[in-house]
C-alpha cells in the first residue's frame, strides 16, 4: 500500500541531504545546430588606355646651340576575368535538458539511502521502545493514532464562548458569588497572551498515542503539503511519522508540559487552575463550555522533530 505524504518539512530535507546524499543538483546539456549555406562571386572587367607624350627642348649654351625634339608614344588594351564560386554545409543541433530534483525526489531519495546504510533509521516497534534500544538523535520511523489533545485549540474556544455571552454578562454571576482576584475580561486577556505565545511562528504539539507510549510531535502549520490541511483533520486517524528522537522518557512519574513553549509553564499552568472556579461557576448556570485537556503528558513519551508524516 502506498503511503499518502501529507506533512514535509523542506528544510530539514534539504539540509539531510546535504549531509546524507551528494547535496547537488545534475544539469545536463546536449547542443545541435544546423547551418546549410550556398555562395558564388562573378567578376568580369576589360580595360584599355593610349598615351601620347610629345616634348620640344632648346639648349643655349655660350659658343654653341641645341635643340631636342623628343615624341613618346604608348598603348596599352588588356582584360580581366574571373569566376568564383562557393558552398558551405554545416550541420548542428541545439537542445538543452535540466534535471532538477524536487523536494518529494529528495526525501524519496534521503529515505531510501537512509535505509540502505544499516542503523541510520531504525523502524521503531514497541519492543524496541520496552527494551530501550532507541536514544535521543536516533531517526525513526513509527506508526501513531493522532489524538484530539490541544491546549490552543482549548483556548480558543474558550475565548470564544466568553466573548458570545459577553464580559459584562458573564461579570454579574461573579458579584452574586464570593470569588475575588479575577474577572472574565481578564481571564479574556490572560487565555490571549498564553495562545500567542505557545502558537508563535506556526508552531504547536501534535500528540499521538501507540499502545502505551504517547509521541509528542513539534510540528508547524506552513509545512502540510496542503494549504488546505488542519492538523487535526487526522484526528483518530493512524500516521507514519518519520523524524529525529528529540527526548525519551520512560519515567511514569516524570512529565512534559503542553505549555512549555510559554517558557513559563508553571505560571501558566496556576492561571489555568485559578480560572477553574470561574468556568465551574459558568457550568452552574448551564452555559456549556469545552472540556479542559491534560496540559501534562504523563507516562512513556517520546519527543519527535517530525520530518514528514504520511497517513
Amino acid at each position: 500500500m502506498l503511503d499518502l505524504l501529507v506533512y514535509l518539512d523542506e528544510l530539514l530535507i534539504k539540509n539531510l541531504n546535504s549531509l546524507a546524499l551528494n547535496g547537488y543538483i545534475d544539469i545536463r546539456t546536449y547542443r545541435r545546430i544546423r547551418d546549410t549555406t550556398i555562395g558564388g562571386n562573378a567578376r568580369l572587367s576589360d580595360r584599355s588606355s593610349k598615351g601620347l607624350d610629345y616634348k620640344n627642348q632648346k639648349d643655349k649654351i655660350e659658343g654653341y646651340k641645341s635643340k631636342h625634339n623628343t615624341c613618346e608614344e604608348h598603348y596599352q588594351d588588356g582584360g580581366e576575368r574571373s569566376l568564383g564560386f562557393e558552398g558551405r554545409d554545416f550541420d548542428r543541433r541545439e537542445q538543452e535538458i535540466k534535471k532538477i530534483s524536487t523536494v518529494f525526489t529528495l526525501h524519496n531519495d534521503l529515505l531510501s539511502n537512509m535505509y540502505n546504510n544499516k542503523n541510520v533509521i531504525n523502524a521503531i516497534n514497541f519492543k524496541s521502545i520496552e527494551d530501550h534500544n532507541l536514544k535521543v538523535g536516533d531517526y525513526l520511523e513509527i506508526t501513531g493514532c493522532v489524538q484530539e489533545t490541544s491546549i490552543p485549540l482549548y483556548i480558543d474556544t474558550l475565548i470564544e464562548s466568553i466573548n458570545c455571552y459577553g464580559i459584562d454578562f458573564l461579570n454579574s454571576f461573579i458579584e452574586k458569588e464570593n470569588l475575588k482576584g479575577l474577572d472574565f475580561g481578564i481571564i479574556s486577556r490572560l487565555l490571549e497572551g498564553l495562545r500567542v505565545k505557545i502558537t508563535r511562528n506556526g508552531t504547536t504539539d501534535l500528540v499521538l498515542k501507540t499502545k502505551d507510549t504517547s509521541l509528542l510531535l513539534a510540528i508547524n502549520e506552513n509545512n502540510f503539503v496542503n494549504n488546505g490541511y488542519n492538523t487535526f483533520d487526522f484526528v483518530q486517524c493512524s500516521c507514519k511519522i518519520f523524524g529525529k528522537v528529540m527526548m525519551i522518557k520512560n519515567d511514569n512519574a516524570k512529565c512534559i508540559s503542553l505549555l512549555r513553549k510559554s517558557s513559563q509553564e508553571e505560571y501558566y499552568q496556576k492561571v489555568l487552575e485559578s480560572i477553574d472556579p470561574y468556568l465551574d461557576l459558568l457550568r452552574t448556570r448551564n452555559i456549556i463550555l469545552p472540556k479542559k485537556p491534560q496540559c501534562d503528558i504523563t507516562g512513556k513519551m517520546i519527543m519527535i522533530l517530525p520530518i514528514s508524516i504520511c497517513i
